[in-house]
Protein backbone atom coordinates (compact mmCIF):
# COMPACT_ATOMS: atom_id res chain seq x y z
CA UNK A 1 0.00 0.00 0.00
CA UNK A 2 2.85 2.65 0.59
CA UNK A 3 3.90 1.53 -2.50
CA UNK A 4 1.05 2.83 -4.54
CA UNK A 5 0.47 6.20 -2.37
CA UNK A 6 4.40 6.71 -2.92
CA UNK A 7 3.69 6.18 -6.63
CA UNK A 8 0.75 8.91 -6.69
CA UNK A 9 2.89 11.46 -5.05
CA UNK A 10 5.30 10.99 -7.37
CA UNK A 11 3.62 10.74 -10.53
CA UNK A 12 1.27 14.33 -8.85
CA UNK A 13 4.39 15.98 -8.42
CA UNK A 14 5.92 15.63 -12.03
CA UNK A 15 2.04 16.21 -13.40
CA UNK A 16 2.03 12.47 -15.03
CA UNK A 17 -1.21 10.60 -16.00
CA UNK A 18 -1.79 7.50 -14.30
CA UNK A 19 -4.02 5.27 -16.66
CA UNK A 20 -5.40 3.41 -14.00
CA UNK A 21 -7.29 6.49 -12.68
CA UNK A 22 -7.91 9.01 -15.25
CA UNK A 23 -11.28 9.62 -16.13
CA UNK A 24 -12.05 8.47 -19.65
CA UNK A 25 -13.58 11.38 -21.77
CA UNK A 26 -14.93 13.48 -19.09
CA UNK A 27 -13.68 17.46 -19.48
CA UNK A 28 -13.44 19.11 -16.33
CA UNK A 29 -16.72 20.99 -16.95
CA UNK A 30 -18.54 18.44 -17.19
CA UNK A 31 -17.44 16.22 -13.92
CA UNK A 32 -18.30 19.52 -12.18
CA UNK A 33 -21.66 18.86 -13.36
CA UNK A 34 -21.71 15.08 -12.68
CA UNK A 35 -22.21 14.16 -16.04
CA UNK A 36 -20.11 11.21 -17.54
CA UNK A 37 -19.39 11.87 -21.30
CA UNK A 38 -17.46 8.77 -22.07
CA UNK A 39 -18.64 7.44 -25.76
CA UNK A 40 -21.70 5.08 -24.84
CA UNK A 41 -22.83 6.94 -22.31
CA UNK A 42 -25.81 9.11 -23.65
CA UNK A 43 -25.50 13.02 -22.49
CA UNK A 44 -27.91 14.12 -19.81
CA UNK A 45 -31.46 15.56 -21.04
CA UNK A 46 -31.01 19.47 -20.67
CA UNK A 47 -33.30 21.58 -19.58
CA UNK A 48 -34.21 22.42 -23.32
CA UNK A 49 -35.26 18.75 -23.83
CA UNK A 50 -37.73 18.32 -20.36
CA UNK A 51 -39.41 21.79 -21.33
CA UNK A 52 -42.69 20.62 -22.35
CA UNK A 53 -43.63 22.66 -26.16
CA UNK A 54 -46.29 25.14 -27.32
CA UNK A 55 -49.05 23.73 -29.20
CA UNK A 56 -49.89 25.95 -32.28
CA UNK A 57 -54.03 26.44 -32.04
CA UNK A 58 -56.69 24.13 -30.84
CA UNK A 59 -54.99 21.58 -28.93
CA UNK A 60 -56.28 18.02 -29.13
CA UNK A 61 -55.39 14.86 -27.31
CA UNK A 62 -54.41 11.66 -29.20
CA UNK A 63 -55.63 8.20 -27.78
CA UNK A 64 -51.09 7.29 -28.86
CA UNK A 65 -50.42 9.89 -25.96
CA UNK A 66 -49.67 12.51 -28.06
CA UNK A 67 -51.08 15.73 -29.60
CA UNK A 68 -52.60 18.03 -32.55
CA UNK A 69 -53.02 21.40 -33.05
CA UNK A 70 -55.78 22.58 -35.41
CA UNK A 71 -54.98 25.84 -36.84
CA UNK A 72 -55.93 28.25 -40.08
CA UNK A 73 -52.61 29.14 -41.54
CA UNK A 74 -52.88 31.11 -45.12
CA UNK A 75 -56.63 30.57 -44.76
CA UNK A 76 -56.65 27.21 -44.84
CA UNK A 77 -56.19 24.70 -42.30
CA UNK A 78 -53.24 23.01 -40.87
CA UNK A 79 -52.55 20.58 -38.44
CA UNK A 80 -49.67 19.75 -36.61
CA UNK A 81 -48.34 16.56 -35.06
CA UNK A 82 -46.99 16.49 -31.85
CA UNK A 83 -45.68 14.17 -29.26
CA UNK A 84 -46.35 13.79 -25.59
CA UNK A 85 -43.90 16.65 -24.42
CA UNK A 86 -45.65 18.71 -26.95
CA UNK A 87 -42.60 19.46 -29.34
CA UNK A 88 -43.67 18.91 -33.32
CA UNK A 89 -42.72 15.54 -34.49
CA UNK A 90 -43.25 13.75 -38.38
CA UNK A 91 -46.94 12.69 -38.96
CA UNK A 92 -47.78 9.27 -38.86
CA UNK A 93 -50.50 9.04 -41.27
CA UNK A 94 -50.82 9.67 -44.91
CA UNK A 95 -53.89 12.45 -45.39
CA UNK A 96 -57.25 13.98 -43.91
CA UNK A 97 -60.12 15.97 -44.55
CA UNK A 98 -62.06 18.33 -42.36
CA UNK A 99 -65.62 18.88 -42.79
CA UNK A 100 -67.59 21.77 -40.98
CA UNK A 101 -70.40 23.68 -41.52
CA UNK A 102 -69.89 27.85 -42.35
CA UNK A 103 -72.49 29.72 -40.72
CA UNK A 104 -72.52 32.56 -43.83
CA UNK A 105 -74.27 29.45 -46.47
CA UNK A 106 -76.07 26.08 -46.25
CA UNK A 107 -74.17 22.91 -46.12
CA UNK A 108 -70.93 21.59 -45.12
CA UNK A 109 -67.84 22.19 -46.88
CA UNK A 110 -64.67 19.74 -47.03
CA UNK A 111 -61.15 20.71 -47.01
CA UNK A 112 -58.52 17.72 -47.97
CA UNK A 113 -55.95 17.39 -45.91
CA UNK A 114 -52.16 16.98 -47.25
CA UNK A 115 -48.73 16.37 -45.96
CA UNK A 116 -47.04 19.97 -45.68
CA UNK A 117 -43.19 20.54 -47.07
CA UNK A 118 -41.70 19.77 -43.60
CA UNK A 119 -43.57 16.59 -43.08
CA UNK A 120 -44.72 17.84 -39.67
CA UNK A 121 -48.19 18.36 -40.74
CA UNK A 122 -51.36 18.16 -42.79
CA UNK A 123 -52.56 21.02 -44.62
CA UNK A 124 -55.44 22.32 -46.97
CA UNK A 125 -55.20 25.13 -49.64
CA UNK A 126 -59.20 25.39 -48.93
CA UNK A 127 -59.87 28.71 -47.99
CA UNK A 128 -61.92 29.14 -44.30
CA UNK A 129 -64.41 32.22 -44.65
CA UNK A 130 -65.29 34.20 -41.83
CA UNK A 131 -67.00 34.35 -39.12
CA UNK A 132 -64.88 30.99 -37.84
CA UNK A 133 -67.14 29.68 -35.06
CA UNK A 134 -68.56 26.41 -35.95
CA UNK A 135 -67.97 22.40 -35.03
CA UNK A 136 -64.84 20.74 -37.14
CA UNK A 137 -65.21 16.98 -38.28
CA UNK A 138 -61.43 15.88 -38.88
CA UNK A 139 -60.87 12.22 -40.08
CA UNK A 140 -57.62 10.60 -40.70
CA UNK A 141 -56.26 7.95 -43.21
CA UNK A 142 -53.77 5.17 -43.21
CA UNK A 143 -51.49 5.13 -46.49
CA UNK A 144 -54.14 2.51 -47.51
CA UNK A 145 -57.40 5.03 -47.36
CA UNK A 146 -58.95 3.80 -44.21
CA UNK A 147 -59.97 6.06 -41.52
CA UNK A 148 -57.40 5.40 -38.29
CA UNK A 149 -58.52 8.52 -36.59
CA UNK A 150 -61.87 10.77 -35.93
CA UNK A 151 -62.24 14.00 -33.99
CA UNK A 152 -65.34 16.86 -33.42
CA UNK A 153 -63.95 19.81 -32.05
CA UNK A 154 -65.52 22.90 -31.42
CA UNK A 155 -63.10 25.63 -33.54
CA UNK A 156 -63.43 29.43 -32.39
CA UNK A 157 -61.22 32.43 -33.79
Amino acid sequence: MAGLVKSLLVAATFGVVVPGFAQYGSSAKARAKGVDEAPGNPAAPTKEDEKEGKIVGLEIARANGGFLGLSIEGGGFKLAFYNAKKKPVAIDVASGVARWQPQQKKGNELAPLSPSGDGKALASSKVVQPPRIFKVYLTLFNAAGDAVENYTVDYRE
